[in-house]
């Protein structure tokens, strides 16, 4: 069994903001404990007991639990496969917290290295705790191929949710991740949900074919194994992936397929998405009478407020289609009411102060501005949105006169449909 020492000094001085100087004074130099935490030499046995006594750790030194580690190993997957399965995580990252402490883990460098990317699985599903992801890159460099896989995916969820990078840093990981895990030794239910987070990321970034096909990988897993909420959730996402390449026939399809999974299992929750999403195939087709039931009916079910503001939008665009001032000011009422004063909810002051300015105040300056402002913002992280206010500043910019800054806009969503294409 090789010991782990070294990986849990550092993790636990790092989480207490400990300088090497304060945890060496007095037991050792700064570089030979630098050399400890790097694994590069193994320490005696008191120096050990002096660092973890500083770091109030306890960790048997006396003991070998090697014949301990695959039991335990086996234990903290499965509890991972049953929390990635049945999209049920919070019934079970208690259980996996549990470990931390656990003796066997923290004397095992493979033990230890497989609780620390678990815990980062659990940090990246909603309402986790992103800290176990950062605490892996202190130690990323110690991962073996899988571990290291399965870090860089996540990192790359990361990077897009919290912008910590640009566009093409991420997108570039991305496309490595998907190479490497051709090589990968996961088992079936592992890849199926890289498979998935890979495809939900490429459709964020635009590359509808990629999240197609990745998210299919997946799928087919799903229904093989009855994992019923991923099904539906796989079906969402090959369906907006259709829906932006204008296969709304196919798009459909797969909605609808969600839907009967959700009505079978009776699980309520997927059909304000649902309804919402099958709204924007009926309003793309001009069916807008159909469409704004839909949206009604997926306001009503949605329960989270971000969830619910998206189809606010879907209401205000249909309400624009309709020419319906006062159904307009109703749902931008609605939206600046839902919104708040959320800081994570920023984005929807972006559009909705667009119709603001053009349907409330009809103040064109103003309007023009509020377009301006929506792309640069939308720019760093969302394509779709990007293009849709870079058209409409171009078309009402040349309408103007201003024939050359609405050429820079126009020319800036032609490079995002080339991508798409």
């Amino acid at each position: 069994m090789e010991h782990n020492y070294g990986n849990v000094i550092k993790v636990e001085r790092m989480r207490k903001n400990m300088k090497q100087s304060v945890l060496a004074r007095g037991i050792c130099s700064i570089s030979y404990l630098s050399k400890i935490e790097n694994n590069q030499t193994s320490p005696s046995e008191t120096v050990l007991e002096l660092i973890f006594e500083r770091l109030e750790l306890d960790i048997p030194l006396y003991y070998d639990f090697s014949e301990k580690v695959h039991e335990i190993k086996f234990e903290i997957r499965e509890i991972l496969k049953e929390a990635i399965l049945s999209r049920k995580d919070e019934n079970y990252i208690q259980r996996i917290e549990g470990y931390k402490t656990n003796p066997v883990v923290l004397q095992s460098k493979e033990l230890y290295m497989t609780l620390m990317v678990t815990l980062a699985r659990f940090g990246m599903m909603p309402k986790g705790n992103t800290n176990y992801l950062i605490e892996v890159g202190w130690i990323a460099d110690q991962l073996d191929f899988d571990n290291r896989l399965r870090y860089d995916i996540l990192h790359c969820l990361y990077m897009f949710q919290y912008q910590t990078a640009d566009r093409e840093t991420t997108i570039d990981l991305l496309e490595k991740v998907g190479q490497r895990l051709k090589n990968t030794n996961m088992p079936d239910w592992e890849l199926a949900d890289m498979h998935y987070i890979i495809g939900a990321l490429h459709h964020r970034f635009t590359d509808y074919l990629q999240a197609i096909e990745n998210v299919r990988a997946s799928l087919g897993y799903f229904q093989d194994n009855f994992c019923l909420e991923r099904i539906i959730e796989s079906h969402m996402i090959i369906g907006l992936s259709f829906k932006r390449r204008k296969r709304y026939t196919t798009a459909l399809e797969h909605y609808e397929k969600a839907a009967k999974v959700a009505e079978t299992a009776k699980l309520n929750n997927y059909f304000g998405m649902l309804y919402n999403n099958i709204g924007d195939i009926h309003f793309l087709i001009g069916d807008q009478e159909k469409a704004q039931k839909y949206f009604l009916d997926g306001f009503n079910l949605k329960e989270d407020t971000k969830s619910k503001l998206f189809s606010v939008m879907s209401l205000l665009e249909v309400n624009v289609a309709q020419q319906n001032i006062e159904g307009i000011m109703k749902w931008l009422e609605t939206g600046y009411e839902l919104k708040g004063n959320e800081e994570d909810l920023v984005e929807f002051r972006y559009h909705f102060d667009i119709y603001l300015n053009k349907y409330k105040f009809e103040d064109h300056s103003a309007f023009i501005e509020s377009l301006k402002r929506a792309v640069d913002y939308f720019e760093a992280y969302d394509e779709y949105y990007t293009h849709k206010y870079a058209l409409w500043l171009s078309r009402e910019l040349r309408n103007t006169g201003k024939y050359k800054l609405a050429t820079e806009y126009y020319e800036k969503t032609i490079s995002m449909m080339s991508r798409w294409e």
